[in-house]
């Protein structure tokens, strides 16, 4: 299983030709390893503005395995974030929730997004490449 980010996603769905759409959907036809998260979910859809492209991507979307956050991956995602603070390194608290999420479940995460290259820098944190 791989936690896979907004970033990625956004390439798949909009067809752009990148290494990482590919490797996603490399990922899809290797017995569906791509996983999501709520936060994931509501960054991608909220960005749809069409309503038809929004009903077809959440109908793909929800036929993903999915992960969802309990209190340990809250209370983890808050001190995550305030170790990096405290060594002067302010991320989003959605990237320390979903690096919560993945250091969890002990699965890598598939990003482009350099906040997680931060957080994979100072926690034990897998990117996955």
């Amino acid at each position: 299983m791989v936690l896979v980010d907004t970033s990625i996603w956004i390439d798949f769905l909009q067809h752009t030709v990148s290494s990482s759409a590919d490797r996603l959907a490399g990922l899809i036809r290797e017995n569906n390893r791509a996983v999501l998260c709520g936060i994931v979910i509501q960054e991608v859809l909220q960005g749809i503005r069409e309503r038809g492209s929004h009903a077809a991507t959440k109908g793909l979307l929800i036929k993903f395995p999915y992960l969802d956050r309990n209190r340990e991956v809250y209370i983890a995602a808050a001190s995550l974030y305030r170790h990096l603070r405290g060594k002067g390194i302010t991320i989003p608290s959605t990237d320390a929730a979903i690096a919560a999420l993945a250091l969890h479940h002990r699965i890598p995460l598939f990003t482009r997004d350099e906040h997680f290259s931060v957080i994979a820098r100072h926690s034990k944190l897998e990117l996955y490449s």
